[in-house]
């Protein structure tokens, strides 16, 4: 049976369907409308859903923030909607900037939510690397490939888990240092893969990982956002390896998610490097996303 406010039912695997018939006939835009994503983070960001005019309502309860409501999946009654999401937790966040276009924005505080804007690139630009302004990821990657010349790069499998792991606790030993990946995170993340890989073929994803000498060096996962666009969820390399990150992105994308016109790269969370590392592939656009509370 659905629930319908004020009971909320947990998000879980099973509630796929349900979600991605609301999400297919929304074509949602920002990666929190992923199903993949709120199932893969579920432990941190323990979601829950339910039916307010009949929009789909999913409540975001992280633990490093208070709770919040994603924008209803549905274009019913926009405004009751919303005052009932208010009603439970004051504010509506990681909003899309289309969503906002349908609201009267004279009635809400409004916040841009920089950090959380997502970055969609053309996937043939990625592809191909047209162009001075990326002769640096070009050489990057020939450096990469001259050293390693007998690399190889396969689709990633539920099999791969234990190898990407280990990756993963590589990558984060170089960072565990700074004060953007505090130990939450680590161990948020762990086990954001650990539940990508436990449903890695119900949720759909799709991956990619490149090997040298037989050993798994960097990989990526990503999900299906809308018609036009693959969501990549995780990208991990191993942090010694000059060029490796350019290389596999490359390869991704002309390779993996080659059949979708964007790849969203998701946000950068305000981490310095991160952003400027994600500007430095000159994004299509920027998904901007913001937050919404009463005037009162």
């Amino acid at each position: 049976m659905l629930p319908n406010y004020q009971t909320l039912k947990k998000l879980e695997i099973d509630d796929q369907k349900l979600f991605q018939k609301a999400a297919d006939s929304y074509n949602p835009k920002i990666c929190e409308l992923a199903f993949a994503n709120l199932i893969v983070w579920q432990n941190f960001d323990r979601p829950e859903y339910t039916f307010i005019n009949n929009n789909l309502c999913v409540l975001i309860n992280p633990l490093n923030e208070s709770p919040f409501f994603l924008e209803p999946l549905g274009k019913n009654k926009l405004k009751e909607t919303i005052e009932t999401c208010f009603n439970h937790c004051n504010k509506l966040s990681r909003l899309s900037e289309d969503f906002l276009f349908q609201l009267d924005q004279e009635k809400y505080k409004i916040n841009c939510l920089r950090s959380h804007s997502d970055y969609v690139y053309e996937t043939k630009a990625l592809a191909e690397l047209k162009g001075k302004k990326f002769d640096g990821k070009r050489n990057h990657i020939k450096r990469f490939q001259k050293q390693f010349p007998d690399y190889e790069f396969i689709p990633l499998k539920a099999e791969h888990k234990d190898a990407a792991l280990e990756l993963f606790a590589e990558w984060f030993k170089v960072r565990q240092e700074s004060r953007f990946f505090p130990k939450l995170a680590e161990v948020a993340q762990k086990k954001a893969l650990d539940n990508a890989f436990a449903n890695f073929d119900h949720l759909l994803l799709k991956g990619c990982a490149l090997l040298i000498n037989k050993k798994l060096k960097g990989f990526i996962i990503g999900s299906r956002l809308n018609t036009e666009t693959y969501s990549l969820h995780f990208q991990y390399t191993d942090p010694q390896l000059h060029g490796i990150s350019q290389a596999l992105l490359w390869e991704a994308c002309n390779k993996t998610f080659q059949d979708s016109k964007y790849v969203n790269l998701e946000q950068d969370l305000g981490i310095p490097g991160l952003r400027t590392a994600k500007l430095s592939y000159h994004p299509h656009h920027l998904e901007r996303k913001f937050e919404i509370s009463p005037l009162y």
